[in-house]
Parts: structure tokens; sequence; C-alpha cells
């Protein structure tokens, strides 16, 4: 295989990096908006929580459309040519858990639910760090391996 097929190997192609890109966005931005308007009570304007939630919820299905659309290409072409595990295994295991935190907050017991929702909130805040990690470390890994060319 040649240098620049390998280099390409387990990248998205632009429309796909792109709209996953805005989808966390939106995810993100709604989730921690509507933990700042909840909890710590931050005026947002007219933005209700509701609303807030309705993004959050809509763009979460939206999430793991993008997830599943990722996992035989860019996942496994990546961890297959051995790139960026570290970060890619982190980036899986948080979107497991706000998965399944966000699934328990609907379908889980009351008992649990205060519990719940901390985890969801702190894997979410997690998530908005270690997307970009992901990317960071993935793009000074492509850097790298232009120079060596």
């Amino acid at each position: 295989m040649s240098h620049s097929k390998r280099s390409r190997i387990g990248l998205l192609p632009r429309w796909q990096r792109l709209s996953a890109h805005l989808i966390f966005t939106v995810c993100a931005v709604s989730g921690l908006g509507f933990l700042l308007k909840r909890q710590a009570g931050l005026d947002l304007g007219e933005v209700s929580a509701h609303s807030l939630l309705v993004w959050h919820g809509t763009s979460s299905a939206l999430t793991l459309v993008v997830l599943g659309s990722v996992l035989p290409g860019h996942v496994r072409g990546a961890w297959n040519a051995r790139r960026n595990r570290a970060t890619g295994v982190l980036m899986l295991a948080v979107m497991v858990a706000l998965m399944a935190t966000g699934l328990l907050l609907y379908y889980g017991s009351e008992e649990a639910r205060d519990t719940t929702v901390l985890v969801h909130w702190a894997v979410g805040l997690a998530a908005v760090a270690a997307f970009p990690l992901h990317l960071v470390v993935g793009r000074q890994y492509l850097a790298k391996l232009a120079l060596t060319r």
C-alpha cells in the first residue's frame, strides 16, 4: 500500500467530519446550556430549559447515528493502523457512558436518578474535553506523518 493511501486510513470524508462536529457541538452546547440554566440558575435569556432539553435529546439521537457511521471505517481503520488509540478508546468509553446514562435517565429507577444525573453531567463535561483532545492528537499524528514523507 502506498504511503499516501496509508496516511488516509481512518480519516473521515470532509462532509462526514463537518457533520459530526456540528452534531457533537449542538449536543454539547445544548446539554451544557440545560445544565447551567436548570442547575446553576443562569439566565440564558428567552431560551427555556425545555427547548435546550429538546435540542439535546434530538442531537444526542443524531450523535448515535454519527457514532454508528464512524465505527466501520474511521474507528476500525484507525485501530488497525494503530492510530490515536488512547483518545479513540476514551471517546468510545465516553460515548457509551453517555448513552447508558441517557437511557437510564428515561428508563432507570427513580432511586438512582440523582446519581445518574450527576454521572451524566460529569461524563458529558469530560466529553467536552475528550473530543477536542482526540482531534488534536489525531492531527498531530497526521502532521508528523506528513513530515516523514
